[in-house]
């Protein structure tokens, strides 16, 4: 894991690299929460449970060897990998344990953004409350 924290001009940017392998989930869950927690930031449990759904998604679906997490002084948070493919509703049923992230990002993060660039994707939220 690689960490990078600095000021930017609209305030601090902590960032981290993690491998795209199952256990690296918990590892960027407990990174946004430790950023989180040391700057004050509100709703621990929503950052909690989107950081785990977006950085499982990454690892599942994501191109290449790593992932990025990034936590803004705003505390927004992008999630990038390097895959271009953009991600798709998926029909859950009650039995099913994957294919609601898009769901919880409406539900907890209802401005949330996909954008395709050059190189991958990143996904952006922002919790409803903050």
């Amino acid at each position: 894991m690689q960490t990078d924290q600095h000021q930017a001009d609209t305030g601090w940017v902590a960032t981290s690299i993690f491998k795209r392998q199952p256990e690296s989930v918990a590892c960027a869950r407990n990174w946004a929460m430790q950023v989180y927690s040391d700057a004050g930031g509100p709703l621990p449990d929503v950052c909690y449970l989107l950081v785990s759904e977006v950085a499982t998604n990454a690892v599942l679906h994501g191109g290449g060897s790593e992932y990025r997490v990034t936590v803004r002084s705003d505390f927004s948070i992008e999630v990038w990998d390097a895959s271009p493919v953009l991600p798709q509703r998926r029909q859950a049923d009650d039995s099913s344990t994957d294919g609601r992230g898009l769901e919880l990002l409406e539900a907890l993060a209802p401005d949330y953004t996909v954008s395709a660039e050059l190189g991958g994707k990143t996904v952006c939220f922002l919790p409803k409350g903050w």
